[in-house]
C-alpha cells in the first residue's frame, strides 16, 4: 500500500507532520479528517526517494506590491459578498504575477475539494509567509476574515515601507564599506608587494602589521574557494538549525536582542500582538481563544511562547496584566495599558493605542536608522584604515631608514 507524507493542523492549530498508508490521497484525507486534523499538504512518498527539492517552487517569488494588491482586492471582493471561489478566480485572472496566478489556481482547486483557505495557502510558503497563513487561519477560525485581511494589508504595506527605508538607510554605509574593501585589496595586492620586495632587498625587517596583512592576502589568494565553501557550509547549517524547534526559538529570541535592529523587531512584534488581539477581542471572542490565535500571528516563536504562558494563567482564572508582567517580555507601558483596559472595560481601545504607539515608534526608529549605523561604520572603517596605513607606511619608513643608514655608512 502506498505511503503518504502529510502535514496537518490539529484542533489547537498546531502543525503536525508524519506518514500514513492509504490507497490514494482521498483515503488519507478521510482518515485524517476522522482524527480531527485539517490537511495542509499530502504527498505520496515514492519508494527509494531521498530528499526531494522542488526547485520550481523554491524560486517562486512574488513582489511585495503584487501580494499587497492581491490582499487589498481580496478584502474588497470579500466585503462585497462575492463567494470565495469566485473571488479567488477573479483575482487569478487579474494578477500580473505568474507565480501568484499559478498558486491561486492551485488554491482554487483545493477550495473546491473542501480545503480551508489557510491550509491551501500554506502549500506556497515562498509566496504566503507563515505570518500571513496563520493570520488567515485566525480570521477563518474567529470568523473575522474581513478584519484580518484589512490588518494584513496594513501590515504588508508597513513592512514594505520598512524594507525600503532600511534599504535606503543602509545604501550609503554599504557603498562606503565596499569602497573601503576595494581600496584595501588594491593596496594589498599591488602596492604592498613592491614595498616588501624592496625592503627584503635592502635587508630590512618586515613590520608585524605588514606580515599580518601579507599573510591574510596570500591565504585569500590561494584558498579563497575554501573560505567560500566554509561560509556556504556555515550558512546552510545555520539555515537547517533555525528550521528546528529549538533553533527557531533561539533565533527568534536573538532577533529581539540584536543591536539596532533588535528594538525594531521587538516593537514590531508588540504592535502585531496588540493590533491582532484588539481585532479578535472586538469581535467578542473569549480571551482564551483570542490569545491562542494571537500567539500564532505575531511572527515570533519566542513571543508566542510567552503568550501561551499568559493564556495558561488566564485559564486558571487570573487576569491579563499580572501574567504579562511575570513572563517578562512586555514593556511596563503595555502592561499598564492592558491593566487599565481590564479595569475600565475598554481593553480594545487600550490595545489600539498600544499598536498605534509602537507603529509610530518603529517608523521613527527606521527614519533614524542611518544616524545609528553611521557611527559604528565610521568606527569600523577608521580602525581598518589605521591598520592599512600602518601596514603600508611601516615598510616604507623601514626602507627610508635603511637607505639613510646605508648613506650614513658610506659617507665615512
Amino acid at each position: 500500500m502506498p505511503l503518504f507524507r502529510y502535514k496537518v493542523r490539529d484542533k489547537e492549530g498546531q502543525v503536525v507532520s508524519g506518514t500514513l498508508e492509504g490507497t490514494d490521497v482521498n483515503t488519507v484525507v478521510e482518515s485524517l479528517d476522522g482524527l480531527g486534523y485539517v490537511p495542509i499538504s499530502i504527498r505520496e512518498q515514492k519508494a527509494g526517494a531521498g530528499i526531494q527539492i522542488d526547485l520550481g517552487r523554491f524560486f517562486q517569488r512574488v513582489k511585495p506590491v503584487d501580494l499587497i494588491n492581491f490582499t487589498r482586492q481580496f478584502v474588497t471582493l470579500h466585503r462585497a459578498g462575492l463567494p470565495m471561489l469566485s473571488a479567488i478566480g477573479a483575482l487569478q485572472a487579474q494578477t500580473k504575477s505568474k507565480p501568484l496566478a499559478q498558486a491561486l489556481d492551485a488554491i482554487r482547486k483545493d477550495l473546491m475539494g473542501g480545503t480551508a483557505l489557510s491550509a491551501a495557502m500554506a502549500k506556497f510558503p515562498r509566496i504566503f509567509s507563515e505570518l500571513y497563513v496563520n493570520s488567515i487561519w485566525a480570521g477563518e477560525t474567529g470568523g473575522v476574515l474581513e478584519e484580518i485581511l484589512d490588518r494584513l494589508v496594513m501590515l504588508l504595506e508597513h513592512e514594505r515601507k520598512l524594507r525600503n527605508d532600511v534599504g535606503s538607510a543602509m545604501r550609503y554605509p554599504i557603498i562606503l564599506m565596499v569602497g573601503f574593501v576595494i581600496a584595501g585589496i588594491v593596496l594589498a595586492a599591488f602596492v604592498l608587494p613592491k614595498f616588501t620586495m624592496l625592503l627584503t632587498n635592502v635587508g630590512g625587517k618586515m613590520p608585524l602589521p605588514t606580515q599580518i596583512l601579507i599573510t591574510i592576502t596570500d591565504f585569500m589568494s590561494q584558498y579563497w574557494y575554501v573560505v567560500f565553501l566554509l561560509m556556504a557550509g556555515l550558512a546552510v547549517l545555520f539555515y537547517l538549525f533555525i528550521r528546528t524547534g529549538a533553533g527557531r526559538l533561539w533565533w527568534d529570541h536573538l532577533k529581539l536582542k540584536l543591536p539596532i535592529f533588535g528594538p525594531i523587531s521587538y516593537k514590531l512584534v508588540i504592535s502585531r500582538f496588540a493590533r491582532m488581539f484588539e481585532t479578535l477581542d472586538r469581535t467578542g471572542l473569549p480571551i482564551l481563544r483570542s490569545l491562542s490565535l494571537v500567539g500564532k500571528t505575531v511572527g515570533n516563536v519566542y513571543m508566542a511562547g510567552a503568550i501561551d504562558k499568559i493564556a495558561e494563567s488566564v485559564r486558571r482564572g487570573r487576569g491579563l496584566a499580572a501574567p504579562m508582567r511575570e513572563v517578562g517580555v512586555f514593556p511596563p507601558m503595555v502592561i499598564q495599558m492592558v491593566a487599565t483596559g481590564e479595569e475600565s472595560g475598554a481593553l480594545d481601545d487600550m490595545l489600539k493605542q498600544v499598536s498605534d504607539y509602537y507603529d509610530g515608534e518603529v517608523e521613527y526608529m527606521v527614519k533614524n536608522l542611518t544616524g545609528m549605523i553611521e557611527p559604528i561604520m565610521i568606527l569600523v572603517m577608521g580602525v581598518g584604515a589605521i591598520f592599512l596605513i600602518i601596514a603600508i607606511l611601516m615598510p616604507y619608513m623601514s626602507i627610508l631608514s635603511s637607505f639613510g643608514a646605508g648613506g650614513g655608512y658610506g659617507s665615512h
